[in-house]
């Protein structure tokens, strides 16, 4: 959506022109624009929602909320990721035209009585009021407005398009982002195949400044390294541009540099890598430590606990290997160490994070990376007491073939024919066995 120097909103001259010819005449007439990421609402999508609000680094939150439905389960889920994560949010209420009074009228108390709990002003926009004020103070961490808005008769729509006018961007004041000056960190969340093009990833600039045909590194890879990679062209808001700053969400046409003659494949690229200046030295890490707060677990967290770690565009899981105390459970605050089950990604301390598994969350920041872990390889035991276990399971085999066989040769001398034998109770012994016994024919 872009807006012109009156804070109108800047409408395409062709409603049914491809997307590309509209918003390259949008960003060329507008002198302030906002992108929007949908994200999902669904319980079962919950993941890929937390991935755009902790990976895409988003400026605000809107949440809206369906009149005739009220604050759902799932309402107060997204409420509570994006306070744990400390992004700004408002409300809007829609469908208000199709809203009974009295249910309105619930879900208006029901939104209070949770931003009261969250110890966050709230107050309902009315068409007199002054929304230049709402806007500065929404601005400033100071107040949460709600909308009510009707998409079929407009009521409260143009409150809303002049509140989105007026807002500020966060690149300068979020601590997530750094200057043009420090080296370049490009966070990467998707990548594409474009026929003629290449492989094409899209993502977010954290820090420094990217210019055509400049040296990157790619990585980390499945074992940890870096690989470089040049930047072959730059779009920004659907357009071709020459470079690309800090704070900036743009996508780069990237192929390898060097000795390596082969082509990217998407399949080399995933979700979770970066692209870093040439100049740095970076390392991944299969295991950090972070200072968290379990908000919520049925039961307690012990070592060999496993849920999804969400830091930044990382999204895997990772067990715990060490904690501070005996056991956490909801509230307890401390230090864990986490160790990534799969592949070693890239970290910095200060990183937010949030893990969840089931119904459990956790939230915390990276307070130390362990980058002398290195994990053994496939195949190769760690102790001599997993050695142990894996002789003692191919004796356990052993001894399950070696009774099957007795079994048999049991039915043939009382002259019963075994039709069937349950399944092991384990996976390498049988601790008990039902079986089913027929009586054989006379010949």
């Amino acid at each position: 959506m872009g807006f012109d120097q009156e804070m109108k909103q800047v409408a395409p001259l062709r409603v049914k022109a491809n997307k590309n010819d509209q918003w390259h005449q949008i960003m060329k007439s507008a002198q302030k624009s906002i992108t929007f990421i949908d994200l999902c609402g669904h319980e079962k999508y919950l993941k890929t929602t937390v991935f755009g609000l902790s990976g895409l680094m988003p400026d605000y939150a809107m949440i809206v909320i369906g009149a005739n439905m009220g604050v759902s389960k799932m309402t107060k889920e997204h409420l509570g990721i994006t306070l744990a994560l400390n992004v700004p949010f408002f409300i809007v209420i829609t469908k208000i035209d199709i809203s009974p009074a009295e249910v309105r009228k619930n879900t208006n108390q029901t939104l209070s009585k949770i931003l009261n709990g969250a110890k966050k002003t709230s107050e309902f926009v009315k068409p007199e009021d002054d929304i230049a004020n709402f806007a500065n103070l929404f601005c400033s961490g100071v107040l949460c407005p709600i909308f009510s808005i009707s998409n079929v008769t407009e009521e409260g729509i143009p409150q809303l398009k002049l509140f989105l006018s007026l807002l500020k961007s966060r690149v300068y004041t979020n601590p997530l982002f750094k200057t043009v000056k420090d080296p370049v960190e490009y966070l990467i969340d998707d990548i594409f195949s474009v026929t003629g093009v290449g492989v094409v990833v899209s993502g977010t600039m954290l820090s420094g400044e990217v210019s055509l045909n400049q040296i990157l590194l790619l990585g980390p890879d499945d074992v940890g390294e870096f690989s470089p990679v040049i930047v072959r062209s730059i779009h920004f808001k659907r357009m071709i541009v020459e470079k690309a700053i800090v704070g900036q969400a743009v996508c780069f046409a990237i192929k390898y540099h060097g000795g390596k003659k082969d082509q990217i494949k998407k399949s080399n690229v995933r979700k979770g890598m970066v692209l870093l200046d040439k100049a740095t030295a970076p390392k991944a890490a299969w295991e950090f430590s972070a200072e968290v707060i379990i908000l919520h677990h049925p039961t307690m967290i012990k070592e060999k606990y496993q849920a999804v770690i969400h830091c930044g565009v990382i999204r895997q899981s990772a067990e715990v290997s060490s904690l501070s105390q005996d056991y956490f459970k909801t509230g307890d605050k401390g230090g864990v160490t986490f160790r990534f089950v799969y592949r070693p990604e890239y970290l910095h301390i200060g990183m937010a994070l949030l893990f969840l598994e089931g119904r459990t969350k956790g939230l915390g920041r990276v307070s130390a990376i362990n980058h002398d872990y290195k994990r053994p390889k496939p195949g190769v035991t760690r102790d001599k007491e997993e050695k142990k276990k894996v002789v003692e399971r191919k004796k356990s085999a052993q001894y399950c073939y070696s009774f099957l066989i007795q079994a048999h040769l049991l039915c043939r001398v009382i002259s019963l024919s075994l039709i069937h034998i349950s399944e092991p109770t384990r996976r390498y012994a049988i601790s008990y066995a039902v079986f089913c016994l027929k009586k054989k024919k006379k010949q």
